[in-house]
Protein backbone atom coordinates (compact mmCIF):
# COMPACT_ATOMS: atom_id res chain seq x y z
CA UNK A 1 0.00 0.00 0.00
CA UNK A 2 1.13 3.38 -0.47
CA UNK A 3 0.63 6.82 1.56
CA UNK A 4 -1.72 8.27 -1.27
CA UNK A 5 -4.00 5.85 -1.30
CA UNK A 6 -3.66 5.21 2.44
CA UNK A 7 -4.56 8.15 4.09
CA UNK A 8 -5.70 11.40 3.45
CA UNK A 9 -2.23 13.33 4.73
CA UNK A 10 0.83 12.41 4.08
CA UNK A 11 1.81 9.78 6.19
CA UNK A 12 5.43 10.29 8.84
CA UNK A 13 7.35 7.75 10.97
CA UNK A 14 4.71 8.81 13.93
CA UNK A 15 2.28 7.18 12.18
CA UNK A 16 3.64 3.89 12.77
CA UNK A 17 7.08 3.70 14.59
CA UNK A 18 10.31 2.84 13.52
CA UNK A 19 10.30 -0.94 12.40
CA UNK A 20 7.32 -0.15 9.82
CA UNK A 21 8.32 0.98 6.12
CA UNK A 22 5.63 1.64 3.86
CA UNK A 23 7.56 0.74 0.28
CA UNK A 24 4.89 0.74 -2.18
CA UNK A 25 3.55 -1.62 -4.40
CA UNK A 26 5.42 -5.09 -5.40
CA UNK A 27 3.91 -6.52 -8.64
CA UNK A 28 4.72 -9.74 -10.00
CA UNK A 29 3.99 -9.05 -13.63
CA UNK A 30 2.43 -12.01 -14.02
CA UNK A 31 1.08 -10.82 -17.64
CA UNK A 32 4.39 -10.60 -19.32
CA UNK A 33 4.29 -14.38 -20.20
CA UNK A 34 0.55 -14.88 -20.62
CA UNK A 35 -1.19 -15.96 -24.13
CA UNK A 36 -4.93 -15.20 -24.89
CA UNK A 37 -6.77 -17.04 -26.41
CA UNK A 38 -7.68 -15.66 -30.35
CA UNK A 39 -11.03 -15.34 -29.61
CA UNK A 40 -10.95 -13.53 -26.49
CA UNK A 41 -8.07 -11.23 -28.76
CA UNK A 42 -10.74 -10.80 -31.54
CA UNK A 43 -13.68 -9.84 -29.28
CA UNK A 44 -11.29 -6.92 -27.78
CA UNK A 45 -10.86 -5.42 -31.20
CA UNK A 46 -14.15 -5.64 -32.05
CA UNK A 47 -15.00 -2.47 -30.42
CA UNK A 48 -14.42 0.19 -27.89
CA UNK A 49 -12.44 -0.60 -24.55
CA UNK A 50 -14.49 -3.09 -21.80
CA UNK A 51 -15.20 -2.42 -18.25
CA UNK A 52 -14.13 -5.67 -16.38
CA UNK A 53 -16.80 -7.34 -13.55
CA UNK A 54 -15.45 -10.13 -11.43
CA UNK A 55 -15.25 -11.15 -7.89
CA UNK A 56 -12.33 -13.42 -8.09
CA UNK A 57 -12.18 -15.91 -5.31
CA UNK A 58 -15.42 -14.78 -3.52
CA UNK A 59 -18.48 -17.29 -3.15
CA UNK A 60 -21.45 -16.30 -4.51
CA UNK A 61 -25.40 -17.23 -3.14
CA UNK A 62 -26.86 -16.90 -6.28
CA UNK A 63 -24.35 -16.83 -9.17
CA UNK A 64 -27.26 -16.69 -11.85
CA UNK A 65 -28.97 -13.37 -10.05
CA UNK A 66 -25.55 -11.63 -10.02
CA UNK A 67 -25.11 -12.31 -13.44
CA UNK A 68 -28.39 -11.34 -14.77
CA UNK A 69 -27.51 -7.89 -13.01
CA UNK A 70 -24.39 -7.15 -14.65
CA UNK A 71 -25.80 -7.87 -18.14
CA UNK A 72 -28.70 -6.38 -17.31
CA UNK A 73 -25.93 -3.25 -16.31
CA UNK A 74 -24.17 -3.54 -18.80
CA UNK A 75 -26.90 -3.36 -21.54
CA UNK A 76 -28.68 -0.39 -19.49
CA UNK A 77 -25.40 1.65 -20.15
CA UNK A 78 -24.72 0.75 -23.68
CA UNK A 79 -21.15 -0.87 -22.56
CA UNK A 80 -19.21 -3.65 -23.52
CA UNK A 81 -18.15 -6.21 -20.30
CA UNK A 82 -15.78 -8.93 -19.41
CA UNK A 83 -17.01 -10.97 -17.21
CA UNK A 84 -14.61 -12.58 -14.85
CA UNK A 85 -16.30 -16.38 -14.28
CA UNK A 86 -14.14 -16.32 -10.73
CA UNK A 87 -14.82 -19.34 -7.94
CA UNK A 88 -18.49 -17.78 -8.18
CA UNK A 89 -18.73 -19.10 -11.43
CA UNK A 90 -20.67 -16.51 -13.13
CA UNK A 91 -21.91 -16.69 -16.19
CA UNK A 92 -23.73 -18.92 -18.50
CA UNK A 93 -21.67 -19.89 -21.45
CA UNK A 94 -24.46 -20.71 -23.64
CA UNK A 95 -26.56 -18.20 -23.41
CA UNK A 96 -23.50 -14.80 -23.74
CA UNK A 97 -24.80 -11.31 -25.16
CA UNK A 98 -22.16 -10.24 -28.01
CA UNK A 99 -21.53 -7.18 -25.90
CA UNK A 100 -20.27 -9.36 -23.04
CA UNK A 101 -17.29 -12.02 -22.94
CA UNK A 102 -16.96 -14.85 -19.98
CA UNK A 103 -13.60 -14.93 -18.86
CA UNK A 104 -11.81 -17.86 -16.76
CA UNK A 105 -8.21 -17.29 -15.04
CA UNK A 106 -6.53 -13.98 -16.73
CA UNK A 107 -3.26 -12.15 -14.81
CA UNK A 108 -5.02 -8.76 -14.13
CA UNK A 109 -1.99 -6.63 -15.31
CA UNK A 110 -2.13 -8.02 -18.85
CA UNK A 111 -6.26 -7.61 -18.37
CA UNK A 112 -6.79 -4.54 -17.01
CA UNK A 113 -4.84 -2.23 -19.17
CA UNK A 114 -7.23 -3.08 -22.37
CA UNK A 115 -10.05 -2.41 -19.93
CA UNK A 116 -12.08 1.87 -19.59
CA UNK A 117 -12.68 0.82 -16.01
CA UNK A 118 -13.33 -2.37 -13.26
CA UNK A 119 -15.81 -3.69 -10.69
CA UNK A 120 -14.10 -6.29 -8.47
CA UNK A 121 -14.47 -7.47 -4.39
CA UNK A 122 -11.90 -4.86 -3.63
CA UNK A 123 -8.88 -6.99 -2.33
CA UNK A 124 -5.88 -5.43 -2.17
CA UNK A 125 -4.06 -6.52 -5.10
CA UNK A 126 -6.93 -6.48 -7.74
CA UNK A 127 -7.46 -2.66 -6.07
CA UNK A 128 -3.69 -2.45 -7.17
CA UNK A 129 -3.68 -4.14 -10.52
CA UNK A 130 -7.06 -1.49 -11.73
CA UNK A 131 -4.99 1.56 -10.18
CA UNK A 132 -1.74 0.54 -12.01
CA UNK A 133 -3.55 0.54 -14.95
CA UNK A 134 -5.19 3.54 -14.82
CA UNK A 135 -8.96 2.70 -14.20
CA UNK A 136 -12.23 4.37 -12.51
CA UNK A 137 -12.66 1.21 -10.48
CA UNK A 138 -16.03 0.24 -8.72
CA UNK A 139 -15.43 -1.69 -5.41
CA UNK A 140 -18.07 -4.49 -4.53
CA UNK A 141 -17.01 -5.90 -0.77
CA UNK A 142 -17.98 -8.81 0.59
CA UNK A 143 -15.82 -8.69 4.22
CA UNK A 144 -12.35 -7.68 5.64
CA UNK A 145 -9.82 -4.96 4.17
CA UNK A 146 -12.33 -4.73 0.92
CA UNK A 147 -14.45 -2.09 2.53
CA UNK A 148 -11.10 -0.31 3.56
CA UNK A 149 -10.32 0.09 0.10
CA UNK A 150 -13.87 0.97 -1.30
CA UNK A 151 -14.08 3.59 1.25
CA UNK A 152 -10.68 4.98 -0.39
CA UNK A 153 -11.47 4.91 -3.79
CA UNK A 154 -14.00 6.68 -3.10
CA UNK A 155 -13.27 9.11 -0.81
CA UNK A 156 -10.03 9.76 -3.49
CA UNK A 157 -12.69 10.59 -6.53
CA UNK A 158 -11.64 6.98 -8.03
CA UNK A 159 -14.92 5.86 -8.25
CA UNK A 160 -18.39 5.85 -6.49
CA UNK A 161 -19.05 4.43 -3.11
CA UNK A 162 -18.90 0.97 -2.26
CA UNK A 163 -21.31 -1.52 -2.92
CA UNK A 164 -21.55 -4.20 -0.85
CA UNK A 165 -22.60 -7.41 -2.22
CA UNK A 166 -25.88 -7.54 -0.84
CA UNK A 167 -27.08 -4.13 -2.08
CA UNK A 168 -25.95 -5.23 -5.88
CA UNK A 169 -28.83 -4.38 -7.71
CA UNK A 170 -29.01 -2.97 -11.79
CA UNK A 171 -29.92 0.64 -10.59
CA UNK A 172 -26.28 0.74 -8.09
CA UNK A 173 -24.29 -0.97 -10.69
CA UNK A 174 -25.69 1.08 -13.54
CA UNK A 175 -25.07 4.26 -11.67
CA UNK A 176 -21.32 3.38 -10.40
CA UNK A 177 -20.64 2.66 -14.38
CA UNK A 178 -21.96 6.48 -15.28
CA UNK A 179 -20.18 7.59 -12.10
CA UNK A 180 -16.62 5.98 -13.83
CA UNK A 181 -17.20 6.61 -17.24
CA UNK A 182 -16.95 10.37 -16.45
CA UNK A 183 -13.67 12.32 -18.17
CA UNK A 184 -13.39 13.72 -14.42
CA UNK A 185 -12.98 10.14 -12.96
CA UNK A 186 -10.16 8.86 -15.47
CA UNK A 187 -8.20 11.69 -15.24
CA UNK A 188 -7.88 10.79 -11.35
CA UNK A 189 -7.19 7.27 -11.99
CA UNK A 190 -4.13 8.12 -14.36
CA UNK A 191 -2.78 10.56 -11.96
CA UNK A 192 -2.57 7.77 -9.53
CA UNK A 193 -1.29 5.19 -12.17
CA UNK A 194 1.17 8.09 -13.08
CA UNK A 195 2.92 7.92 -9.80
CA UNK A 196 2.53 3.79 -9.09
CA UNK A 197 4.55 4.23 -12.26
CA UNK A 198 7.23 6.30 -10.49
CA UNK A 199 7.84 4.52 -7.87
CA UNK A 200 9.22 1.26 -7.17
CA UNK A 201 8.41 -0.75 -4.27
CA UNK A 202 10.62 -3.67 -5.08
CA UNK A 203 13.74 -1.61 -4.55
CA UNK A 204 12.09 0.32 -1.43
CA UNK A 205 11.54 -2.92 0.06
CA UNK A 206 15.16 -4.88 -0.73
CA UNK A 207 16.53 -1.57 0.88
CA UNK A 208 14.45 -1.57 3.65
CA UNK A 209 15.44 -5.45 5.12
CA UNK A 210 18.67 -4.68 4.78
CA UNK A 211 18.41 -1.33 7.02
CA UNK A 212 16.28 -3.83 9.52
CA UNK A 213 18.90 -6.27 9.59
CA UNK A 214 21.38 -5.97 12.90
CA UNK A 215 24.27 -5.09 12.71
CA UNK A 216 26.05 -8.83 13.45
CA UNK A 217 24.02 -12.12 12.81
CA UNK A 218 25.94 -15.05 15.39
CA UNK A 219 27.03 -17.95 13.37
CA UNK A 220 24.68 -20.67 14.45
CA UNK A 221 26.02 -23.33 16.61
CA UNK A 222 23.88 -26.58 18.10
CA UNK A 223 22.11 -25.33 21.28
CA UNK A 224 19.31 -27.40 21.92
CA UNK A 225 17.47 -30.39 20.10
CA UNK A 226 15.22 -27.53 19.02
CA UNK A 227 17.63 -25.77 17.33
CA UNK A 228 19.10 -29.22 15.69
CA UNK A 229 16.15 -29.67 13.35
CA UNK A 230 16.65 -26.74 11.51
CA UNK A 231 18.50 -25.44 8.32
CA UNK A 232 20.59 -22.68 8.42
CA UNK A 233 18.51 -20.17 6.60
CA UNK A 234 15.55 -21.30 9.07
CA UNK A 235 17.68 -20.48 11.78
CA UNK A 236 19.17 -17.20 10.31
CA UNK A 237 15.48 -15.87 10.31
CA UNK A 238 14.32 -17.23 13.68
CA UNK A 239 17.39 -14.54 15.07
CA UNK A 240 16.31 -11.88 12.85
CA UNK A 241 12.70 -12.18 14.30
CA UNK A 242 14.06 -12.22 17.50
CA UNK A 243 16.02 -9.09 17.40
CA UNK A 244 13.64 -7.41 15.38
CA UNK A 245 11.22 -8.05 18.74
CA UNK A 246 13.00 -6.72 21.18
CA UNK A 247 12.29 -3.00 20.67
CA UNK A 248 7.81 -4.26 21.25
CA UNK A 249 8.49 -6.42 23.90
CA UNK A 250 9.24 -9.62 22.61
CA UNK A 251 11.49 -12.53 22.95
Amino acid sequence: MVHWLNTGKKMSKTDWGPLVDVVGYCFLNLGSKYQPQEEFIQWIKKGPQPIYIGFGSMPLDDPKKTTGIILEALKDTGQRGIVGRGWGDLGNPTEVPEYAFLLEDCPHDWLFPHCSAVVHHGGAGTTAAGLKAGCPTTIVPFFGDQFFWGDRIHQKGLGPAPISISQLSVENLSNAIKFMLQPEVKSRAMEIAKLIENEDGVAAAVDAFHRHLPPEIPIPVASSDEDDHINPLQWFFLQIGKRCCLPCGGV
